[in-house]
């Protein structure tokens, strides 16, 4: 059994000044003052300037919890103040989220089961999270900070996990070991204090298509197809082209395990609802009945439903939008995801100078800036992380807060709930396929992705500098020739093209 870690909060204590004159253990041992080999180190786009995380252990602790623990060094000749810097992302209505002036943005990303571990929290108290207090713990010049964060602990089968740290790029396929790490001075032990209820969130993945997109969590699969594809205009009789897009979601059906099928009829606003709502409901029991006949797994039960233009999907101030609005919606218990192939590359290393692909920016505004991928790699969940640099070869100095989110005037939709200031408008293009993939989600609406435009990142880029972003995906195995593509207040701006992942 994995011996327990005792846990307290971490404050200065000490343990933001590196000890001279001492030699780095080897990974997996400890010195008196509980110093770590890192396993991995990754930078850190912090506006106080240059940092980097190192990544020093990652192991099974007491209470059924998994404890990560890491350093954040300063490269710079200023402090960097960490106050709100590693906070949970998400909306400040949600009265769930960690303690905003700590470590509680951590998550632990179980990619195969498809689901983030915030840390733990415990009740009745604002100075509530089971890892590292921030506030006035600055990171000295040249100094470091040690940082923990307690999860409540993935299946025992779980063996690696990927650790996200805001503002860092992710550390992937991280093993969860047994070994015992001596614990930070005032850490808290989760055995002996109350908890809240564990922050265990669904991870969610969108895939985009002119014909059908599909929306996936960890229990459901929802196919979007497009009622111009199955029908024709004002009409609920189904086209040649929907019975192929039929018979594939027929074969989903059947590999699944549930025995409930909705199925949805939406439109748009153009035109009025009483004609709207009978023609949605007429063209859900079309798809239905069809399906029916299709499917050949016996006890499956179809509900088909109209909703007229009640509940649209993106904005019907668009064309686009209006497209993603006509739709019928199959939803049902998702099928068992293939195996993942095998690991091929190597996942991003701090300090990399591999270039993949480069493109640059079509909108005045962005004239001299450059978007170059240094990775595309598939951990052994099928987890794949994107990584890119923005480089400003130019004179100006462009604010990239807002720039690289998803909108409705660029893809038809909002992210919901709203998640401005990220990278989650850059999407992988599949031309063989022809669909987008977009990053991953947190079911509250975060990306897996940067956070570009948060008070606390670097979001003005000057002359000669440069800043590493990332995104998380889940493509299937068969995902190859690859186009990067990057918004900038329109569509594909910047376009890295020929990417495969590796």
């Amino acid at each position: 059994m994995p011996l327990a870690l005792i846990l307290a909060l971490s404050g200065c204590g000490g343990d933001d000044k590196p000890e001279a004159g001492k030699s780095t253990p080897p990974q997996g041992k400890t010195t008196p003052g509980g110093e770590l080999k890192p396993i991995a180190s990754m930078p850190l786009q912090d506006k106080d300037g240059p940092a980097h995380v190192d990544l020093l252990a990652l192991s099974r602790t007491g209470g059924n919890t998994v404890t990560a623990r890491l350093k954040i060094v300063n490269d710079g000749d200023k402090p960097i103040d960490l106050t709100t810097s590693l906070n949970e992302p998400g909306q400040a209505d949600d009265p769930n989220l960690g303690d905003s002036l700590s470590a509680s943005g951590i998550g632990l990303l179980d990619a195969r089961n498809e689901k983030m571990y915030f840390p733990l929290q415990k009740k009745g108290n604002s100075d509530n999270c089971v890892c590292t207090r921030l506030h006035n713990n600055p990171v000295k010049p040249g100094g470091y900070i040690n940082v923990y964060a307690t999860f409540p602990s993935p299946p025992a089968n779980v063996q690696k996990a990927t650790l996200i740290v805001p503002l860092s790029v992710p550390f992937p396929d991280v093993p969860i070991t047994d070994a015992p790490v001596e614990p930070l001075k005032t850490q808290i032990d989760p055995t002996k204090v109350e908890l809240s209820q564990p922050r265990v969130l669904d991870v969610r993945s969108l895939t985009e298509g002119t014909e059908k997109s599909v929306d996936d969590d960890p229990n459901d699969r929802s196919v979007r197809l497009s009622a111009d594809v199955l029908f024709a205009i004002n009409k609920a009789d189904l086209t040649p082209r929907a019975e192929q897009l039929l018979q594939e979601v027929a074969k989903q059906i059947d590999a699944s395990k549930g025995t409930t099928v909705k199925v949805d009829g939406h439109a748009d606003k153009t035109g009025n609802d009483a004609i709207n709502q009978p023609l949605s409901e007429r063209r859900a029991k079309a798809v239905a009945d069809r399906l029916k006949s299709l499917v050949t797994r016996q006890g499956v039960t179809y509900e088909p439903a109209g909703h007229g233009s009640k509940e649209p999907v993106a904005s019907n101030d668009t064309e686009e939008g209006r497209r993603k609005n006509r739709r019928v919606t199959v939803t049902f218990a998702r099928p068992p995801a293939p195996a993942p192939p095998p690991v091929k590359g190597e996942p991003y290393k701090r300090g990399s100078s591999a270039v993949l692909g480069s493109a640059t920016f079509q909108a005045a505004e962005a004239k001299g800036l450059k978007v170059e991928v240094n990775s595309l790699h598939r951990d052994s969940s099928g987890l794949t992380i994107l990584v890119w640099t923005l480089r400003n070869t130019g004179q100006g100095k462009p604010d990239v807060g807002q720039k690289f989110e998803k909108t409705a005037a660029v893809h038809g939709a909002d992210p919901q709930p709203s998640r401005l200031g990220t990278s989650g408008g850059v999407m992988l293009f599949d031309s063989a396929n022809q669909v987008r993939y977009n990053s991953l989600s947190i079911q509250t609406g975060p990306c897996v992705c940067s956070i570009v435009g948060g008070d606390e990142a670097r979001k003005v880029i000057g002359p000669g500098e440069s800043i590493v972003y990332w995104n998380a995906y889940k493509p299937p195995a068969n995902a190859a020739n690859l186009e990067m593509q990057v918004p900038w207040d329109r569509g594909a701006d910047a376009v890295v093209k020929g990417l495969t992942i590796k």
